[in-house]
C-alpha cells in the first residue's frame, strides 16, 4: 500500500458541535377545499346542515365527508343529510385554557355520531354534567356562517330527549 493513501484518512472524525437556531415561522395560505369538502363547508354556511357522504360500495356515510371510503376504498360520491341530533360517543374535559384554544376553559371536546351517520364528528360542547357518552347533543349554529366547521359553535345537549326521558 502506498503512502499517498494517507489522503483519504480512515479515522472516525469527531461530531462538530451542534448549532441550534430558534425562530418561528408562520404561514398564511388559501386552499381550494375541492367538492367534497365544499359540500359540506357549504350545507354549514348556506343551510345550517350537516352532510355526509354515502359510499357507493358499501353505503357507509361518513361526517366529515370524505372521497374514498375507509373501510371499502369505493368512491364516495353521494351526499346525504344527518342529524341534526347526534351520540356522544367519547369526551374529555379541558379545565385549564392554552394558547389558541376554541372556547375558554373549561369546556369539552366531544365524539359525536350523528343520526344517519357511521363516524363520528369531533367538535366543541360546554363543560355541562349532562355531556356523557351516550347523551344526545344538538348543534348550536352561529348566526353569521361562513363556511367553515366553525359554523358549528359546539354541540348542546339535548333538552327535548332529556325531557322524554325523565317523562318515562
Amino acid at each position: 500500500m502506498k503512502t499517498s493513501d494517507a489522503t483519504h484518512d480512515r479515522r472516525p472524525l469527531e461530531p462538530p458541535e451542534l448549532v441550534y437556531l430558534k425562530g418561528e415561522t408562520r404561514c398564511h395560505y388559501t386552499w381550494s377545499t375541492g367538492e367534497v369538502v365544499g359540500s359540506f363547508l357549504g350545507a354549514l354556511r348556506d343551510h345550517a346542515r350537516i352532510l355526509g357522504a354515502v359510499c357507493s360500495g358499501c353505503g357507509r356515510v361518513a361526517v366529515p365527508p370524505l372521497s374514498y371510503c375507509e373501510e371499502c376504498c369505493s368512491a364516495m360520491e353521494d351526499y346525504r343529510e344527518v342529524g341534526p341530533r347526534g351520540v356522544v360517543m367519547s369526551w374529555t374535559r379541558v379545565a385549564a385554557g392554552f394558547p389558541d384554544a376554541p372556547l375558554p376553559a373549561p369546556f369539552r371536546y366531544v365524539l359525536v355520531k350523528l343520526a344517519g351517520a357511521d363516524t363520528s364528528l369531533l367538535h366543541l360542547a360546554p363543560d355541562d354534567e349532562r355531556v356523557v357518552v351516550g347523551a344526545t347533543l344538538h348543534p348550536e349554529f352561529r348566526k353569521v356562517r361562513r363556511g367553515a366547521i366553525t359554523d358549528i359553535k359546539w354541540f348542546v345537549p339535548d333538552e327535548s330527549a332529556e325531557e322524554r326521558t325523565r317523562e318515562q
